[in-house]
């Protein structure tokens, strides 16, 4: 804690360079507030972001690098302070929802073939058969079992 208020003490008295700057604000996009994890520290408007905001640039004017900066968070927060987490938790974040929208759509695909085809088959099956290629004999057949006089 000491170091992080040492850091801090020389990030007022220093003003960033243009990379520095931009390192900054890479570093702000890459980390979640943690006061609700729904936005950037760049962004957020609580104490706690505005707070982390300071201390990145601290470390950032300090000669930190983004890696070390990363990591530093990573092991204060855990992988949720990462917009973008690394490991296992990344690829369930980015995965689970890939797989979700490819069985969606799979199911989809099999609703629509099973649709596309019940309906033909129904619609084979009201087919009328045209009385001209049907043999007479098998049209009295079929009037004399039903019982029916046409």
């Amino acid at each position: 804690m000491v170091h992080l208020i040492a850091t801090l003490l020389i990030a007022n008295a220093l003003k960033p360079t243009p990379d520095q700057t931009k390192a900054i604000g890479r570093l702000e996009d890459k980390l979640m507030a943690p006061s609700c994890y729904s936005q950037t520290i760049r962004v957020h408007m609580s104490a706690e972001a505005e707070q982390m905001r300071e201390e990145v640039t601290g470390m950032v004017l300090a000669g930190k690098s983004e890696q070390e900066i990363i990591q530093y968070y990573r092991a204060k927060y855990g992988e949720t302070i990462l917009v973008v987490p690394d490991g296992m938790a990344g690829h369930l974040d980015f995965g689970i929802p890939i797989s979700v929208a490819l069985s969606a759509f799979g199911l989809l695909a099999f609703g629509i073939r099973w649709t596309v085809r019940r309906r033909t088959v129904q619609a084979s099956a009201t087919r009328t058969i045209d009385a001209g290629t049907v043999s007479p004999g098998l049209i009295h057949r079929i009037r004399r079992e039903l019982g029916e006089e046409f």
